[in-house]
């Protein structure tokens, strides 16, 4: 599935310096370039800039390898910054300031690494005049305060990339909203837009998975996954889903991904009570990851407040065609509302997740189709040559001083016709609490009828389901009710 993009023919191929951090360094960003760089490689004559170790992944011995030390610019057309808000990103960042080159900015909010790059370096100076720099005397006096442990500051509103992005040759971003900010704080800087790549994942039928993880058969699953964190709405996640036991006592919630330090889990475990029913599986290898996943009969990936990221773990769960739940703010929030179910950061919060994955846990249906609509989202958008071919397209663009800020994406298609309003009455009218939102309605609204049985179907057969088994007769049921049976 290729964009209509328009590129040009090179005569030859464009020197670019990689920097990224690359397995083993610890960050979800050696993923994403491991996925990116082959299909990359195809557009570009591309050496890996690390800092002090070799990369481990098979895939990459292919490319060169240059030590940070050893980098010489002059060498290279351009410099590619992965950047994200972590201490594998410190030299990428600080070379980034030293070298104008194009960032893929990963996160909007980078205090936690410049606060590393000082305040953890014993810099408490450099990180007061960071934040003078940025938000005047007021951001210095907070800077002071925290530098003294008086007080400590909300570091997801004071975001500290303003510097970086101001000083590169172009940022690319991964959502709108990042985006959107690149250019409120560098409107000269010509920023593109493009999806976070995923690549194909085979599909693992439920049943298959859980018996090679040693799970319940017919239990119901509940994951969440990737690293556990403040950010992620522990809390939340464990009062809804003690709520949601009480009509399924059985349910079992399984959170799969390394702890952040000093983020205590287990304790909010033992704070829920949720000891027989809540499991830590903590890291866990990459094929594991996937057969987790494919095991779930959901997945929920909350966050707030967010420091403009995107989730690989969102798309790979999508990818598998599961049902997801996310939250309303940030990339997050521009996901299809047919392709994940979106909860808001509110007094409702705990309420409306314990409706919503009640809702999905008792209809089948409606999950598969769901799910059937994000394995689409992600098949559709998330190509991961289509990302190679928007990178190399912007990149030249630079080289050659002819950029222009753009968004790389395919249109999603609307639905041909609505459900009757007599249908999303009675759906609204049936929704499991005040506030939650009419999953159904936002399916049948955002599909076009053809795409939706098309993606059902893929997914049952994908998923193992055998032609009599019942559960398509409710699928069958479920079109015909939100009026996408009919051509």
């Amino acid at each position: 599935m290729n964009l209509n993009f328009e590129f040009q023919i090179f005569t030859s191929l464009m020197r670019l310096a990689y920097f990224s951090p690359l397995n083993p360094a610890p960050s979800g960003i050696s993923d994403y370039s491991l996925e990116l760089l082959p299909a990359l490689g195809a557009h570009a004559d591309i050496t890996l800039v690390v800092d002090g170790y070799t990369p481990t992944d098979a895939a990459l011995k292919a490319f060169r390898v240059l030590d940070d030390k050893a980098y010489d610019a002059r060498a290279f057309d351009l410099a590619l910054y992965q950047l994200g808000n972590s201490p594998a990103h410190a030299y990428i960042y600080e070379r980034a300031l030293r070298e104008p080159g194009v960032i893929a900015l990963h996160d909007l909010v980078l205090h936690h690494l410049v606060a590393w790059l000082t305040l953890h370096r014993g810099d408490a100076a450099g990180y007061i005049a960071a934040m003078r720099a940025e938000y005047g005397d007021a951001g210095a006096r907070l800077a002071e305060r925290e530098a003294l442990g008086l007080e400590a500051l909300n570091r997801f509103d004071y975001p500290l990339s303003e510097r970086v992005i101001r000083n590169a040759r172009g940022v690319i971003a991964h959502s709108r909203y990042v985006a959107n900010a690149a250019r409120r704080i560098a409107p000269a800087i010509p920023v593109a837009q493009i999806p976070h790549e995923m690549p194909e994942i085979p599909m693992l039928s439920q049943r298959v998975a859980r018996a090679q993880l040693n799970l319940p058969p017919d239990g119901k699953l509940i994951g969440t996954f990737g690293n556990l964190g403040p950010t992620k709405r522990t809390p939340i996640l464990f009062d809804a889903f003690r709520a949601t036991r009480r009509a399924f006592p059985d349910a079992r919630l399984l959170l799969v991904g390394a702890s952040s330090p000093n983020f205590d889990a287990r304790g909010l475990i033992d704070l829920f009570q949720l000891h027989d029913a809540a499991q830590i599986l903590g890291h866990v290898p990459f094929d594991a990851f996937h057969a987790y996943m494919a095991a779930m009969d959901v997945c929920v990936n909350l966050r707030y407040p967010t420091a403009g990221e995107t989730s690989g773990a969102v798309l790979r769960a999508m990818a598998l065609a599961k049902p997801v739940v996310v939250s309303r703010v940030g990339w997050f929030a521009e996901l299809p509302d047919d392709a994940v179910a979106k909860i808001d950061v509110d007094d409702r919060e705990v309420a409306q997740l314990s409706a919503t994955l009640t809702r999905l846990l008792q209809d089948k249906a409606l999950s598969l189709a769901l799910g059937a609509r994000a394995r689409h989202y992600a098949r559709e958008q998330c190509v991961v040559q289509d990302a190679a071919r928007a990178y190399a397209e912007f990149l030249q663009a630079i080289i050659d001083g002819r950029a222009e800020s753009k968004t790389f994406e395919k249109p999603t298609p609307r639905a041909a016709r609505h459900a009757s309003d007599e249908i999303h009455a009675s759906r609204a009218a049936r929704s499991a609490a005040p506030g939650q939102h009419n999953l159904e309605s936002e399916i049948s609204e955002s599909a076009s009828a053809n795409d939706w049985r098309a993606d059902v179907t893929r997914a049952f057969v994908e998923l193992g389901l055998d032609a009599d088994d019942p559960v398509l007769e409710n699928i069958a049921r479920a079109a015909s009710e939100l009026g996408l049976s009919e051509t």
